[in-house]
């Protein structure tokens, strides 16, 4: 198992993911990829081909989901593992399932949150996204109840 995606968001489950990751990350001496997955692009102004200015507000935005990640990114690295980040913009679910692909991800190790059935209607759940999707492994780390 070289190669081990991480998709990171934000919450309080992300501590419990990342935990899980490092030490199964550590074990098989695997690099690690975190990934978080933001929908700032509706705000993207593209001025000409194949150039993109984010919006002042946004840039604020885009500097604290990546500081989040750097301070993941810390964790892994405190734990002597091989480590980089990847802010992506887009549908979380499509966009882990293609950078697992880029990056030949062996293992994806993800966070499950619960949601209530009209939840997942409207919205849909990443994890379910990702394990229909995905040709790599896909580990599951349920939320703790106890906190």
């Amino acid at each position: 198992m070289k190669t081990i995606l991480v998709p990171i968001d934000s919450n309080k489950e992300g501590d419990l993911v990342a935990q899980k990751a490092i030490e199964i990350a550590k074990a098989f001496e695997s690099k690690v990829h975190l990934v978080h997955v933001t929908s700032l692009s509706k705000d993207i102004v593209v001025t000409e081909p194949g150039v993109e200015y984010i919006s002042p507000v946004n840039l604020t935005e885009y500097e604290k989901e990546m500081d989040t990640l750097n301070s993941f990114k810390a964790k892994f690295l405190d734990a002597g593992l091989l480590t980089e980040v990847h802010l992506l913009q887009g549908f979380a679910d499509k966009q882990i399932l293609k950078l697992a692909e880029q990056l030949h991800a062996d293992l994806i190790v993800l966070g499950y949150i619960k949601h209530s059935a009209l939840y997942k209607a409207f919205v849909g759940s990443v994890s379910e996204g990702v394990i229909k999707g995905s040709k790599a492994s896909v580990l599951l780390i349920p939320a703790n109840h106890n906190g």
